[in-house]
């Protein structure tokens, strides 16, 4: 399945009928529009309600020099002004400008797309001041020859599995009128009208499509509402990153050589067909949503060359289309059976986006080289990687985008947000946040509240932009999360900390809760995603083990083995214990669920194993995750609530928390002897009796008379749930 670029349905926010300022509805939901409003239609409208005392209000932008003389909006009520540009299909910064004594520059609070200029205060990206180095509203205007659907109201109830829907018709000319409409739901036809209230729907993931016809025979791009019915809500969930390649060799056809000279640096095999072939296997872990490596295709051949060797493409992030997939990895019918199969156990599905760079094969390079720095600064230079990361490159086959060019920018989110659309995906984890301006991401999102969630209408589905930003920083990290941006981000910081407690010993239990509590108040309020592993850092069991190892550093690469004793299997179960017992999306990174050793890239993505290919101790670490992942995905307590420091040690610490009457107590033992918590339930929310259940060591715990004791194996952790 594919998709075309520039879907007429963004006409339905670039292009507005001509009286749309009295937004052409009756009271309440009822839809209806009297037929001249189906009529007029013009492209460019914008419209600005300012102070009562405004009296002059232009428009400034691209297409007048930023002359704020040249395009004046005319008032057509008290505080309310509006014009309707004559302008060449395309996309253009402007800014509002009302002229009281001293001219006030303002952004549109209603434009979905932010531009900003090259040298832009970072600091201040939302800061909409005249002149040069500064943020704009971005303007699309499309070709309105064709007729587009809006949406007026998208009402989903998930405890009656339900959803009402209603839109209204644009039309392409003042004699074009509205012919027929098909409303399908999962592709099955359930309506023949722009209005339909569907009820009694089966949990799970589902599609709401609305195509019209008008009187001319042409045909509206569908408008596509896509929502869940299963009541999960990513905070209550766990991530898996199925590093594709590495994963499952599901069909054999498909391998292929690129010309790498080290077997790690090329590609292994891995495919979309081994992924579906480990459905069951990921449903087992109890994972609720599946990051894929970027589906896109990647450039054949190898390329660069450190540690003894070149590197292919094998890992997605060096996407030579926008639009093809990587063949390696398989064809759109298998594609679109994985992510069915996923939404079946109602997984959601996330990949990769790249929207940093692309790869010198892609044709953005030649079709429009305007949209790249013409001499790159590699971000391996001096300290270009903090100095200026959002203008260096990655590598010199890598051509970074200029985003302060407003087609580069509305094409790259564009192109995103057109392929989760095709493709049906549930979120996007976004690469190299920090190295794309702010306006990227706040670009991005827009489109995303737009055409996926449909905010604007009512509807409240969240598709999920998490963001990755390799730093220490909580402060620049939480820069990119906003309502205007990122949804969420993962969480260096605690992890930094989660290494150093539980695997080199370097910091204490007590160091982990204030590393906890800071991210609580650094990122209040965003599912940021918390991990114990990912691919650009040294896998967790081999840290355990050997410390921090280094990049290549006898001058070549090699693959690190298993460890061949049990504490550091001991190590990653307490961690994991502890980051399923706490706020946030965990990600397991592949392997990591029964400690697949790795050094660093491409050593932390060797091939993953199962079943008989485990050690005893890795299948027990595995027992151990999976009994916690099935116990997220069932006990929300797990994840929301009202959280206890229940009992705070040099070697030991409890907490609790309860949500909705239900409890839970999770506790580690970093100490080399059994120990024994013994303190009050009630005070911390718990009942003041009970049995409950040890998730992780089997058996029950009991207790009466409002006094819990509870014993935590040496070197290891529980978890007790109702």
């Amino acid at each position: 399945m594919g998709y075309s670029l520039g879907m007429t349905l963004l006409l339905v926010f670039a292009c507005k009928t001509a009286t749309d300022s009295d937004a052409g509805r009756t009271s309440g939901n009822d839809t209806a529009l009297a037929p001249e409003r189906l009529l007029q239609r013009t492209c460019g409208t914008l419209r600005h309600e300012a102070a009562d005392s405004v009296q002059m209000v232009a428009v400034a932008g691209s297409w007048n020099d930023w002359d704020v003389d040249a395009d004046e909006m005319e008032q057509i009520e008290d505080g309310v002004f509006e014009i309707a540009l004559d302008l060449e299909p395309g996309v253009y910064p402007y800014k509002f400008v009302e002229k009281t004594g001293e001219h006030r520059w303002i952004c549109d609070p209603d434009a979905e797309l932010v531009h900003c200029d090259a040298g832009y205060d970072a600091g201040a990206w939302d800061d909409c001041s005249p002149g040069a180095n500064a943020c704009n509203s971005l303007l699309v205007v499309e070709d309105c020859s064709e007729p587009a659907l809006s949406l007026d109201r998208v009402d989903i109830d998930r405890d009656a599995g339900a959803i009402a829907v209603s839109a209204h018709f644009l039309a392409s000319s003042a004699l074009a009128e509205l012919e027929s409409a098909t409303v399908k739901l999962d592709g099955a036809v359930v309506g023949d009208s722009l209005a339909v209230e569907l009820s009694g729907l089966e949990a799970g993931r589902h599609v709401l499509t609305l195509t019209a016809t008008d009187t001319d025979g042409q045909h509206t791009e569908p408008v596509t509402v896509p929502f869940w019915l299963d009541g999960r809500s990513w905070e209550t969930g766990l991530m898996y990153y199925v590093f594709v390649d590495r994963f499952e060799n599901g069909d054999p056809q498909n391998d292929g050589s690129e010309g790498a000279e080290y077997a790690l640096a090329d590609y292994a095999g891995g495919d979309w067909q081994g992924v579906i072939d480990r459905l069951d296997y990921l449903d087992e872990l109890g994972v609720t949503a599946i990051w894929l490596t970027a589906p896109v295709d990647n450039a054949s051949g190898s390329w660069g060359w450190d540690c003894n060797t070149s590197f292919t493409g094998y890992h997605g992030y060096w996407p030579s289309s926008s639009v093809e997939l990587e063949e390696h990895f398989g064809d759109a019918a298998v594609l679109r059976e994985l992510i069915d199969g996923a939404h079946a156990r109602n997984m959601r599905v996330l990949v990769d986006w790249v929207g940093n760079h692309v790869h010198q094969d892609h044709p953005y390079l030649d079709e429009h080289p305007d949209w790249f720095a013409a001499e790159p600064a590699l971000c391996d230079d001096a300290n270009n990687w903090d100095d200026i990361p959002e203008t260096c490159w990655f590598d010199t086959f890598l051509p970074d985008v200029a985003y302060d060019q407003p087609e580069a920018l509305y094409a790259m989110v564009d192109d995103a947000v057109d392929f989760a659309l095709a493709w049906e995906l549930d979120g996007f984890r976004v690469d190299a946040v920090k190295h794309m301006p702010h306006s990227t991401h706040a670009s991005l999102q827009g489109l995303v509240r737009q055409r996926i969630e449909h905010r604007a209408a009512g509807g409240d589905e969240d598709f999920y932009t998490v963001g990755e930003t390799f730093d220490g920083d909580r402060g620049l990290i939480a820069s990119y999360i906003s309502d205007a941006e990122l949804d969420a981000q993962f969480d260096f910081p605690l992890y930094f900390t989660l290494r150093s407690v539980f695997l080199t010993g370097d910091s204490t239990l007590a160091d982990l809760e204030a590393s906890f509590q800071d991210s609580t108040s650094s990122f209040d309020g965003a599912v940021m995603s918390t991990f114990f592993g990912n691919h650009d850092v040294e896998r967790s069991i081999s840290v355990a083990w050997e410390g921090e190892h280094g990049e290549c550093p006898s001058g070549a690469l090699y693959e690190a083995p298993s460890p061949d004793w049990e504490d550091p299997y001991d190590q990653m179960a307490m961690a994991w214990t502890w980051l399923m017992t706490h706020e946030g999306l965990p990600l397991v990174y592949y392997g990591d669920e029964f400690g697949l050793p790795g050094h660093y890239d491409p050593d932390n993505r060797q091939l993953m194993r199962f079943g008989d290919e485990l050690s005893s101790w890795e299948q027990d670490l595995l027992t151990h995750v999976q009994a916690l992942g099935q116990a997220r995905r069932d006990h929300p307590q797990l994840a929301v609530g009202e959280r206890t420091v229940w009992w705070e040690a040099d070697d030991a610490w409890a907490w609790t928390r309860v949500h909705e009457g239900e409890g839970m107590l999770a506790a580690v033992n970093l100490g080399w002897d059994d120990t024994t918590l013994q303190n009050g339930a009630s005070w911390a929310g718990l009942p003041e009796s009970g049995t409950w259940t040890d998730v992780v060591n089997g058996g029950t715990v009991s207790w009466s008379g409002d006094s819990l004791s509870v014993t935590v194996p040496a070197r290891g952790s529980v978890l007790l749930v109702p």
